[in-house]
């Protein structure tokens, strides 16, 4: 979309555009907004310009286009001057409220059939060029992806899971490699017992964006991993039983994990939603529910509602189980995805991590 052409008012600048929408930007926003190299640090792209600790002049002296630069160029009254890319303000077109952005549920999945274009890249194609736009492009369509044929070593895990960012730490650490004979396990993730559907990190503030796993030394039996898409529940929630689904989109289920020094806590509804009611993060542990109390009629409902995902969670047909296998390193979304693993006999060594979710985004815009 171009711009066909500027009209000065005294509210501010009409852009008609060449679909034949008209965007009316007022004086004030324009200057606050301009991209000159005194205005917004080029590099950085961080503000320079002081729009409140005095009153700015924005009377406007001259206006023009600027068709090679695809700039909006205005010279105020004190002789200052402003410019602003046609990209900008094409953005920017149509008011709205900010906000997260919605999971992609352009892909979801019911079960294990319906995920289409199964996400799966070698090691050697994802080191490639293109190779981790293909990766993270998986991620974020169905919420998952494996990576096959990496060297069985936690030290290419680690170098893997680097090429998105930097490793958070946790509770637990930050990289980390770890077996199922602990003889003091901080998690039951890290015993050989079996686990429900859940997400982890129901008990900080800003959950995991991505999670990290990587088995590098099996001699066992059983030990299934299983993963439920969780946006999937929420669209089938939201249609079939909108009641709980607005429940669970309003209660802030308080998560916990305790240890000796330790007591970390933290409150997020199940079904967290943008301003447009889309849903941003599906939050759900019931090992580390911690306990609360709603008036007895709400708390009833919540339980009906509650009760609604955990079926749906834990019912089988919905789940994509898979072996994870030494040289297959599996990655998905925690914001979308739940996991959870059957119980084994036997040794197995595993090693992995976190990402946040914003460095996640931030990889997905800059490749």
């Amino acid at each position: 979309m171009l711009i066909k052409s500027i009209e000065s008012l005294d509210k501010g600048l009409n852009v008609f555009w060449s679909d034949d929408s008209l965007t009316c930007y007022p004086w004030f926003w324009l200057r606050d907004h301009s991209e000159s190299k005194e205005d917004l640090h080029q590099d950085t792209k961080q503000r320079q310009i002081d729009s409140f600790s005095e009153p700015l002049n924005n009377t406007v002296n001259k206006i023009w286009l600027d068709d090679s630069s695809e700039c909006v160029f205005i010279k105020w009254d004190d002789q200052s001057e402003s410019n602003l890319s046609f990209e900008l303000l094409q953005t920017m077109s149509v008011p709205s409220l900010p906000q997260s952005y919605a999971l992609n549920s352009t892909n979801v999945w019911n079960s294990s059939n319906e995920i289409k274009d199964f996400p799966e890249i070698t090691y050697q194609e994802l080191i490639s060029n293109g190779g981790i736009k293909t990766w993270l492009n998986h991620i974020q369509r169905v919420g998952f992806a494996f990576v096959i044929g990496t060297p069985k070593t936690p030290e290419a895990t680690k170098e893997l899971m680097e090429k998105i960012a930097y490793i958070r730490s946790s509770i637990f650490g930050g990289f980390s490699v770890w077996d199922n004979k602990l003889e003091n396990p901080d998690d039951t993730a890290f015993t050989s017992l079996s686990i429900e559907p859940h997400t982890d990190g129901t008990y900080v503030n800003d959950a995991p964006g991505l999670q990290t796993l990587h088995c590098i030394k099996r001699d066992s039996i059983g030990g299934e991993n299983q993963l439920i898409d969780g946006l999937a529940i929420a669209e089938k929630m939201r249609h079939e039983h909108p009641d709980a689904f607005n429940i669970l989109c309003n209660v802030n289920i308080p998560g916990r994990y305790i240890k000796p020094d330790t007591y970390l806590q933290a409150h997020r509804p199940l079904f967290r939603v943008n301003d447009n009611g889309d849903v941003i993060q599906v939050s759900f542990n019931n090992h580390d529910r911690a306990p609360f109390r709603l008036e007895n009629d709400l708390m009833a409902e919540f339980y009906d509602a509650y009760k609604i995902f955990y079926n749906l969670a834990n019912d089988s047909a919905r789940q994509f189980e898979f072996m994870l296998d030494p040289g297959k390193v599996l990655t998905f979304d925690n914001w979308r995805l739940l996991h959870a693993r059957s119980s084994l006999t036997g040794y197995r060594q595993l090693c992995g991590g976190y990402h946040n979710r914003e460095d996640f985004e931030s990889k997905l815009r800059s490749i």
